[in-house]
């Protein structure tokens, strides 16, 4: 195959930027303005066109450099090569140099003029330039700097930076008796630098820059730190991502819950001083009443994890013995070591889960793309090179995460008939994969072997050429019966590398990144999603914008929350966000006389002042500083503000009072701001940083049904809107029960199995903030092979005070009713400590509850009783736009905020079709007054089984810890559920999380 370039018209606005810049905007001007004084009006006319602003004329000395940004997977490298055939069409320049700070790019921009020369030369109808990468090896190719040839030279920073490069040597041959970097000057070259960020930000940079004479300097990037320069063009993330000219962002996230069988920690963050004492805060399992939880645990030296969380898997660690906020770790007296961002314990549990979520959407997307003639690509990042590639005497092998990614594939391609559709179905598995790392050259007594670099050695030029070689091959699709299809290229889908594809390499087939690395790892959130964001291309290599497939997953190893957060921070700090608002805030902002508040009326003085300014002739203007800085005093002086410029959550919650927006309105007129000016800059405000709408605590709102007419909720209805009675069957011989025969047995404890709770979210960009939305969350069951050995017969002795042999005796005895409950206590061995100790506690006092027996009274509940209701603003959670096929009203009365985690978590799990809360007159008679159970819910398992369910949601999964009033109404519900004509519906209580359902 073969790309096909467009002409997009962003690209085309920065080449006419600069181009408009040099020619003083003479359109058939061909001299290139250098004059100081004029080109500075010029750059100032351009910055006024583009809405930038003027940094000052230091930029003109001692040679014009300029500022162009273009988000990453916009076509920089493009931009700059359209850009310099433009100069020299328009004015004749023929010697060019492009700086580059990295191998990795120089690689990435050598495969670009390649391809580009002759569709550059044919759009612009120009002669082909010529290109050479400078060499010290080739020092003679300088030469070709001579004459007027159409050169292009294209160099890393560190060929010529240092007094000791071979360019800056003298020379005896070839040069006149003089250095090679002569040559350059004389040319006098227009000079391009790639990331200037990272090519020339310190001095050795700026003199390296300056040592080349250049005419000009043209800066690229999507990151520009440097702001003395004028930006002449910006096309920023914000903007790309509007006009779906990248990828959307997407992140998968796992959350491992282990309920504390594996001693996971986390060290969350550096360690700090407070109060003159270094600590450190952990992620760590903590008893909370019946179950493990992760929670933040505070550790100083000497502290012991085990007391702190009250669980017992963490005393082997023993205490604290060092904390180090220099390397950023902790360790304790048995020698264990915890840096920031590892996932201690759960590590290999995460990959596995996220690279079988990788493997699964990769597969699913290339059915959806693949008569479109669109190849999926997937890129994983390593921690180290072993675990993916060994190397013994006899050769490579394969590395941990290798066999891990065949064994999932493998897994994953035959879980579902609806994969052989796939062209690559019958591809060998070790044909689908492939990675490309640094490598050392075989010798005689060494075979190649590849390295762990950050990227930017010599050895990963080996890297780099193995990818870029064959660019277009793996953008081909294999087809069987295709030959010019059956090439590694083409076969090959899944790209393992360590640091070496860090930057530089954007394929724009790349849909899922998942990144192995260690918390040192120096991989950039924005250099993460950088390799997945351009538009894809089909097998005539045309892009397909197609907006609601073209999302590139991030598998993070932090949560979505989390991932965004840090995104909009590198954002930040490069300036492509702001969250400031400073004096310069408003400047240079267009007013419109008639901009007004939403819904105000104009006072008559008002409309006076307006009318009189209309007649003026004169619509529009700009917003002075002066103006701007009076506006920004006014928001400090109201508290919107802070010292610092940040706006705070309380200042812009009083801006959705009306009132308030009036009065800072009306303080900025009085301070001599005219009054449309005034409102302008509030309505930024109030548009920009998103204001709230307070809730009012005492007000009531209508919850309206929407539900009713659904399938699915007929369904579960008639499953379970049958009346019940009860009646006693008292036995007394039940009173000599024992915990293994009698009432809440031992066998019926409820162990759930570990989970792995993936959420996935998409990530969205404004002008101030980077925000993220779930768009579906999905919980898998655990099974792990290496759980660590736990001694349950002593922990459940310490608690209850029975001896081991007891406790031995109670579990040999259940087994025996039981053949699987020895088998179910090592699914979960610390959740049945916890839990059998709260059984022993209870079965006792369970005794009339479970005399009860419960039959159909042949009635049921109407569903005509269904209506929309009332209920008090704070108590409802609004069910979001993309569950309203799911559940039964727009809006769900919630008692606490389990609750409402819990009815968002329904809305997102793709197994559940069909919920509703349970309304107040559905009830279920008991001897301890009426039952009225929280939830109803249909499900749905591989598309075929379905699931009824009658569930109540408690902040605990244990009935012992419960209140003896809540545990026998519980226990009642259980029973009716178990009356005749109820057998495909499942009473499940207490349930506090979705994955306590069996799905």
């Amino acid at each position: 195959m073969k790309i096909n370039y467009e002409k997009l018209p962003y690209q085309q606005e920065a080449v006419k930027a600069v181009i408009d810049t040099l020619s003083d905007h003479n359109d058939v001007g061909n001299k290139m303005i250098l004059d100081p004084e004029i080109l500075d009006d010029s750059v100032k006319q351009t910055l006024l066109d583009n809405e930038q602003k003027y940094p000052g004329s230091d930029y003109l000395t001692p040679f014009p450099q300029f500022n162009i940004e273009m988000e990453t997977g916009t076509g920089k490298t493009m931009v700059y090569l359209q850009t310099i055939v433009e100069l020299h069409k328009r004015f004749h320049e023929n010697k060019f140099i492009i700086v580059v700070p990295s191998r990795a790019i120089k690689a990435g921009v050598e495969d670009s003029l390649n391809k580009l020369k002759d569709y550059l030369s044919d759009i612009y109808n120009t002669d082909k330039y010529h290109y050479f990468l400078y060499d010290s090896k080739q020092i003679l190719e300088l030469q070709n700097f001579e004459g007027d040839n159409f050169e292009i030279m294209l160099t890393t920073i560190q060929a010529f930076n240092k007094s000791t490069n071979i360019i800056n040597q003298e020379y005896n041959e070839g040069f006149f008796g003089g250095r090679p970097l002569d040559q350059i000057k004389e040319a006098k070259p227009i000079v391009i630098i790639d990331e200037p960020q990272s090519v020339d930000s310190a001095k050795a940079g700026k003199k390296a820059i300056a040592s080349l004479n250049p005419k000009l300097v043209l800066r690229y990037s999507a990151t520009h730190k440097e702001k003395q320069y004028p930006m002449l063009y910006e096309y920023g993330p914000v903007q790309a991502y509007k006009d779906h000219m990248v990828k959307h962002i997407e992140t998968l996230g796992t959350d491992i819950d282990t309920n504390g069988n594996i001693p996971f920690i986390e060290l969350k963050e550096r360690p700090e001083f407070k109060n003159d004492r270094l600590q450190a805060k952990v992620i760590a399992y903590k008893q909370i009443n019946d179950d493990f939880e992760k929670r933040t645990i505070i550790l100083r030296m000497g502290d012991s994890l085990a007391k702190k969380t009250n669980n017992s898997r963490y005393e082997k660690l023993g205490k604290v013995t060092v904390i180090d906020s220099a390397n950023d770790f902790i360790e304790f007296e048995n020698g264990y070591h915890a840096e920031v961002g590892a996932l201690e314990g759960e590590n290999d549990i995460w990959v596995s889960a996220q690279m079988e979520a990788l493997v699964r959407d990769h597969l699913d997307r290339e059915l959806k793309m693949q008569d479109q003639g669109i190849k999926v690509l997937s890129l994983i990042f390593l921690d180290q090179v072993k675990n993916y590639r060994v190397y013994t005497k006899d050769g490579p092998k394969k590395g941990i995460y290798a066999d891990l990614f065949e064994k999932t594939y493998e897994k994953v391609l035959h879980s579902n008939p609806k994969y052989k559709k796939l062209n690559d179905y019958n591809v060998p598995v070790d044909e689908v994969h492939d990675g490309y790392f640094a490598q050392d050259k075989a010798t005689k007594n060494k075979p190649a072997m590849y390295r762990d670099t950050k990227g930017d050695t010599a050895k990963d030029e080996t890297a780099y050429d193995a990818i870029m070689d064959d660019k277009e091959g793996l953008l081909t699709k294999y087809i069987p019966g295709k030959p010019e299809t059956n090439t590694k290229a083409a076969k090959l889908r899944f790209i393992f590398s360590h640091s070496a594809l860090k930057e530089g390499w954007d394929n724009p087939n790349v849909f899922q990144i998942l990144t192995i690395a260690t918390p040192k790892n120096d991989l950039t959130r924005r250099q993460k999603i950088g390799r997945g964001l351009r538009i894809p291309v089909n097998q005539e290599g045309k892009r397909v914008y197609y907006e609601k497939q073209n999302v590139v997953t991030i598998y993070a190893n932090e949560t979505f929350e989390e991932f965004a957060a840090g995104l909009q921070n590198e954002y930040l700090d490069s300036g492509l966000l702001s969250n400031k608002i400073d004096e310069d805030f408003f400047t240079n902002i267009v007013v419109s006389k008639n901009d007004s508040l939403n819904n105000e009326e104009d006072t008559e003085e008002e409309d006076k002042t307006l009318n009189e300014e209309e007649t003026g002739g004169n619509n529009t203007r700009k917003i002075t500083h002066h103006e701007s800085a009076t506006f920004t005093q006014v928001l400090k002086q109201n508290n919107i503000i802070n010292s610092n410029s940040k706006p705070t959550a309380r200042g812009l919650n009083t801006l959705s009072d009306d009132n308030t927006v009036k009065k800072i309105v009306n303080q900025t007129v009085e301070a001599g701001v005219e009054i449309e000016t005034a409102k302008k800059m509030i309505n930024v405000v109030i548009n920009r940083f998103s204001v709230p709408e307070p809730t009012n605590r005492r007000k009531r709102k209508k919850v309206q049904l929407i539900g009713k007419n659904n399938d699915f909720f007929d369904e579960l209805w008639n499953k379970i809107s049958y009346k019940v009675k009860y009646r006693v069957n008292f036995d007394e011989d039940k009173l000599i029960n024992s915990i293994v025969n009698g009432n809440n047995p031992l066998k019926d404890i409820k162990l759930t199995r570990m989970t792995a709770l993936q959420t996935r979210a998409r990530v969205n960009l404004n002008d101030t903030n980077v925000n993220n939305k779930i768009i579906s969350q999905n919980t898998e069951h655990l099974t792990w092979n290496d759980m660590p050995i736990m001694d349950i017969t002593r922990q459940l002795a310490d608690k209850t005070g029975l001896t081991k042999k007891a406790i031995i005796k109670m579990i040999l005895l259940t087994n025996q009713k039981d053949n699987n409950f020895i088998k179910k206590i090592k699914m979960n061995p610390a959740l049945f400590v916890n839990r059998a100790y709260q059984r022993i506690r209870m079965h006792e006092q369970n005794l009339l509850s479970h005399s009860l027996v419960y039959i159909q009274t042949g009635e049921k509940w109407s569903k005509d009783l269904f209506k929309s209701f009332d209920a008090s603003d704070n108590t409802l959670w609004k069910v979001p736009e993309s569950g309203l096929n799911k559940t039964l009203f727009n809006q769900i009365p919630t008692q606490s905020q389990e609750e409402r985690k819990f009815a968002e978590s329904l809305i997102n799990e793709k197994k559940i079709k069909y919920f509703f809360k349970l309304p107040n007159w559905f009830k279920i008679p008991t001897p301890f007054g009426n039952y009225n159970p929280d939830w109803a819910i249909l499900a749905e398992t591989n598309g075929v089984k379905k699931l009824y369910f009658v569930i109540d949601t408690k902040t605990t999964e244990e009935k012992g810890t419960l209140r003896s009033g809540e545990q026998t109404k519980l226990s009642a519900g259980a029973q009716a559920y178990k009356a005749e004509g109820f057998e495909d519906v499942r009473f499940e209580a207490p349930i506090k999380v979705i994955g306590d359902l069996d799905l």
